[in-house]
C-alpha cells in the first residue's frame, strides 16, 4: 500500500516536471505552491452579497421590516415595481461583510409577494485584486417557497461600471419575465466538472423559518464560471467551479460544506507555464481551512492536506 501511494505521488508531480526543463532548484520551489483560493473566496462573498439582497428584498415584500431599507412603491397591490436602498453598514446577516460594497440599490418587478425579476447596483464594490467603482446586475430571477430563497446569477448579466439609472429600469417584455423564471428551473449540477462549463451560479437561502430575522439565514452556492487576467506580457486564465458550497452564521472563518474546483493557467514573462488544478473539500471545522481532495501541477505539493480556504 505504501509503495502505491509512493507511486501515485510521482505520478501526479511528473506533468509538472515536464513542462519546466532546464529550471532551477529555486525556481521550482517558487513554482509549487499552496492553491490561491482568494478568487473563490470573493465569488463566495460576492453570492452572498446577492443572495442578502434578494433575502431582504423578498424579506420586506412579504411585510416584515428591515433596518436601514428605503423603500418606494408603485402601487399596494401586485404586480407591481419597486426601488430598494440597502446600506451594508446596517446589515443584519453576519455573513455579509459591509468592506466590500457601501451599499445596494434594486429594483424589482414583482408578480407576487414571494416572486421577483431583480436589478441590483454595488456601489463601491470592491475585491482584493481590483477596485470597481459600481458593479451592476442584470434581471436576477428569484422565488421565495415557505423557507427557501433561490437566486439565479449568470455571467451575461454582470456589467462593469453601468449607467445606474438605466439598469435600475425594468422594461421586460412578458415573453422575457417568463424566460427569467424558466432560469430558475434548470437542474443544479452535482460535479465540479460540470460546474465549471456553465458561467452561472444557483444562489440559495434558508431562512431557518425565522421570516422575520435575517441573522441566521444561511448560504448555499452552486455553478462555475472563467476569468482571464492579462497584465503586460502575462496572461492567465482561472476556472472555477463550486457545488452545494455553503456558508453559515455560526462559522465567518470558511465554508462547512461542499466541493469547490479552481484550475489555473498562465504565461509568465519569464516564458513557462504556470499550470495548475486543485479540488478542495469543505468542512466543518471552522478553521478557515479546506481538505484538499487531489491537486496537480503547481499544487501538486498539496495533495492530502489542508490548505487556507478564508472568507
Amino acid at each position: 500500500m505504501l509503495h502505491k501511494r509512493f507511486r501515485i505521488k510521482i505520478l501526479l508531480l511528473l506533468p509538472g516536471w515536464l513542462l519546466l526543463p532546464g529550471i532551477s532548484c529555486h525556481s521550482l520551489r517558487e513554482y509549487f505552491r499552496d492553491p490561491e483560493t482568494e478568487i473563490l473566496a470573493e465569488t463566495i462573498q460576492a453570492g452572498i452579497t446577492v443572495g442578502y439582497a434578494a433575502d431582504v428584498a423578498t424579506t420586506i415584500m412579504l411585510g416584515e421590516s428591515v433596518p436601514g431599507v428605503l423603500v418606494i412603491r408603485s402601487n399596494e397591490g401586485f404586480p407591481c415595481t419597486t426601488l430598494m436602498e440597502l446600506d451594508l453598514n446596517d446589515s443584519e446577516s453576519p455573513l455579509v461583510q459591509a468592506g466590500n460594497a457601501e451599499g445596494i440599490a434594486i429594483a424589482g418587478l414583482w408578480a407576487d409577494a414571494s416572486t421577483a425579476i431583480l436589478n441590483i447596483v454595488l456601489t463601491r464594490y470592491q475585491t482584493n485584486s481590483t477596485t470597481i467603482e459600481i458593479l451592476g446586475i442584470r434581471t436576477i430571477p428569484v422565488i421565495r417557497e415557505e423557507n427557501t430563497i433561490s437566486v439565479a446569477l449568470a455571467g451575461m448579466d454582470i456589467s462593469f461600471n453601468p449607467d445606474t439609472e438605466a439598469i435600475l429600469s425594468l422594461n421586460l417584455t412578458t415573453l422575457e419575465i417568463e424566460s427569467e423564471w424558466l432560469r430558475l428551473d434548470a437542474p443544479l449540477p452535482n460535479d465540479v466538472y460540470v460546474a465549471v462549463l456553465q458561467n452561472a451560479y444557483f444562489i440559495e437561502i434558508q431562512t431557518n423559518n425565522t421570516r422575520n430575522s435575517l441573522m441566521d439565514d444561511e448560504f448555499a452556492i452552486t455553478g462555475g464560471g472563467q476569468l482571464i487576467e492579462v497584465d503586460g506580457n502575462a496572461a492567465e486564465i482561472t476556472q472555477q467551479a463550486m457545488v452545494n458550497i455553503k456558508v453559515i452564521p455560526g462559522c465567518l472563518l470558511n465554508p462547512v460544506q461542499g466541493t469547490a474546483l479552481l484550475k489555473v493557467t498562465g504565461l509568465e514573462e519569464q516564458g513557462f507555464p504556470e499550470l495548475g488544478t486543485v479540488i478542495l473539500d469543505c468542512e466543518s471545522n471552522c478553521d478557515g481551512t479546506a481538505r484538499v481532495l487531489l491537486a496537480t501541477g503547481m499544487y501538486a505539493a498539496s495533495n492530502g492536506r489542508y490548505t487556507d480556504f478564508p472568507l
